[in-house]
Formats: C-alpha cells, sequence, structure tokens
C-alpha cells in the first residue's frame, strides 16, 4: 500500500473512532420517538392561586412538566395577573397563551349557548355535575373547534350562594333592589328574575365595585368567595345553591395539534387527571371555606324555601332557552339528559 493511501485510511479510521462514542451517547440525534424540540405550554386562571381551580392548574402544569421529562416548559398565572378573564381567554383564542380555565363566563361570547352550563338549579348535586361535563366534553370541544379551543378536564366549582352588604336573603322578596353582579346574561337574567337588578362586572373587579357601592353583592361558591375575600366587603351569605359554576381546560387547538402525538396524549392525559384532583379537593374546601368565612365575621344563613326560589326562576328558564332558538334548546336538552 502506497504511503499516501496510509494515511488516509489511518485519518478515516480516526474520525470514525471519535465521532462514534458521540453517536452511541445520542448527542448528535434526537431522542427516539420525538422531534427533539421544546414546547411551552402557559397557563392561567382568573381565579385564585389559593382556590381549587389554581390548585388544580398547579397540578396540570407540574404533571406536563414532569410526564413529558421537561420537553413541555410549563408557567401558570392567576387572578388578574395577565387580564381580565376576557382577556385572559383571547390570548388563548390568538395563541399568546396556551391554556385558561373558562367555561360560561368565558367561551360563551364564541359560543353563546355554553352559558347554559351555568343555568340554575339543572344539578342534583356535584358529583352529577361532573358526570354532565364529562359527557358533553366532545360537544363543547365540537363547539368550540371553529374558535381554536380545545375542552378538556371539566371541574367542579362548587354550588353558589348570595353575598351581599346589606341584608341576609331569606325568600325572594328580600332580593328586591339589590344590585347583584353575575358574569353573564344567564346570571343577570336571573336576578331580574328574582327581583334584583343584574348587572356585569369582571371578575378581578367585583371586591372594589362592592366596596365602593357600585354592586351590592355578588354570587359564587364559598370557596370562590373565600379565595378573592369578598366577604370582607359583603358579610352576608345566604345559602341559596342555585346555580354549580364549573370550567374545563380551555386549550388552543392549533398548539394542541402541532404536538407530537406523544406530547399530545400527555397534555390530555395529564388535564383529566388533574381535573380529577380538582374535584376531589374542590367538595373537601368548599366547607372548609365557609368555616374560615364564618370565623372572620361573614354571617351565613339558610334560605327559608329553596322551591320558592326554583319556582321563581321556572318561567324565565323555559322563556330564555325558548327565546334563544335552536342551538339552545339542543344543548340544554343534552345536558338534561345526563342522569
Amino acid at each position: 500500500m502506497k504511503k499516501s493511501n496510509l494515511v488516509a485510511v489511518l485519518c478515516t479510521f480516526s474520525a470514525f473512532t471519535l465521532i462514534m462514542p458521540f453517536a452511541a451517547n445520542g448527542a448528535t440525534e434526537a431522542p427516539k420517538g420525538t422531534d427533539g424540540k421544546t414546547y411551552s405550554m402557559r397557563t392561567t386562571t382568573p381565579l385564585a392561586k389559593s382556590g381549587s381551580v389554581g390548585k388544580g392548574l398547579d397540578k396540570f402544569a407540574e404533571l406536563v412538566a414532569t410526564k413529558s421529562a421537561g420537553r413541555i416548559k410549563t408557567t401558570t398565572n392567576y387572578s388578574g395577573e395577565l387580564g381580565t378573564q376576557r382577556e385572559q381567554v383571547e390570548m388563548v383564542h390568538d395563541g399568546s397563551l396556551e391554556v385558561v380555565t373558562t367555561l360560561a363566563s368565558g367561551t360563551a361570547r364564541y359560543v353563546p349557548q355554553l352559558a347554559l352550563f351555568e343555568f340554575p338549579y339543572i344539578y342534583k348535586d356535584e358529583a352529577h355535575l361532573v358526570r354532565v361535563l364529562n359527557a358533553l366534553e366532545p360537544e363543547v370541544s365540537r363547539l368550540l373547534a371553529p374558535h381554536n379551543f380545545v375542552a378538556i378536564g371539566g371541574q367542579n366549582m362548587g354550588f353558589r350562594h348570595m353575598l351581599d352588604k346589606k341584608r341576609p336573603i331569606v325568600s325572594v322578596a328580600d332580593m328586591k333592589g339589590l344590585k347583584m353582579r353575575g358574569p353573564n346574561p344567564v346570571y343577570v337574567g336571573m336576578f331580574n328574575a328574582l327581583g334584583a337588578n343584574g348587572t356585569t362586572t369582571d371578575w378581578s373587579e367585583i371586591y372594589g365595585a362592592i366596596q365602593s357601592g357600585v354592586i351590592d353583592g355578588m354570587e359564587a361558591s364559598p370557596d370562590m368567595i373565600f379565595s378573592m375575600k369578598f366577604h370582607e366587603v359583603a358579610p352576608y351569605l345566604s345559602k341559596t345553591n342555585h346555580i354549580a359554576a364549573c370550567v374545563y381546560y380551555m386549550i388552543n387547538k392549533t398548539w394542541l395539534e402541532s404536538l407530537p402525538a406523544d406530547l399530545r396524549k400527555i397534555v390530555l392525559d395529564s388535564a383529566r387527571e388533574a381535573a380529577a384532583y380538582q374535584n376531589d379537593l374542590d367538595n373537601k374546601v368548599q366547607s372548609e371555606s365557609l368555616q374560615k368565612m364564618i370565623a372572620g365575621g361573614a354571617k351565613v344563613n339558610e334560605v327559608k324555601d329553596v322551591g320558592e326560589f326554583v319556582k321563581t326562576l321556572e318561567t324565565f328558564k323555559a322563556s330564555f332557552v325558548k327565546e334563544k332558538g335552536p342551538d339552545w334548546q339542543s344543548l340544554y336538552e343534552k345536558i338534561s339528559a345526563v342522569k
């Protein structure tokens, strides 16, 4: 062999032996089954970090980060850190964020009939509500798909009660003339039907609105009220159990579909696991939050007859759905069909 050929062979062999350890260790290759990319999942909720939904969001982000082995980097924001609920929903719609917790109050501007999930006196108890959310998840996602959302992981936020700063509400007559905040037209219509004056105010602005007298009160579950300290400015909590509020993880559809299949499954599975965690937690924290409010000076009372409230709202409910048209009637029938 000529000297020049021998040198070429030796150089080639040396280069090969240098490259092989790196290739064996995967330093120059993406992990098997992945695209080698890192993704961001920026999440937010208009609710407080200390509430069950805020804790559920923490769990969701933690599960995704852990199960993806860092391939999805997660962040969480709470309350009004990123703006009002409407602004947070728009950010997910536009792709500035990937996940927001919302439903009737946030996405009904895209699909108005979703407000029916927070309709007065339609759920038997918390377990019934969760069954409805799970059964209707595909339908909600179908309705929101044209608006770039996927709905996953329905969460119960507890039955809601009236909270105001003027007087206890014992009967429907006590509602008369109160300026009460509701998050959407269903609540406003309900308040008006009960004799109050319904209005909308963003969640992050309620405390100041009550304090300044713009509104007399609002309604929410004990944990939601306690987490935002609304009882400090409106001490009368009357247990009407009128609506059970709920949310899904609303995920940006374009982002979700851009993920590799394995990561997409991790996100969806983690959302459902976090929702189950939140639902279990919420059932425990509602009574705890109520007791904490009582200890902090809130005055809590039962209403004389819940049936009076149910009966008073029957005409409103029937006429409201009928006036809204077939899309509303169709969804209402699907919700009502879940036992």
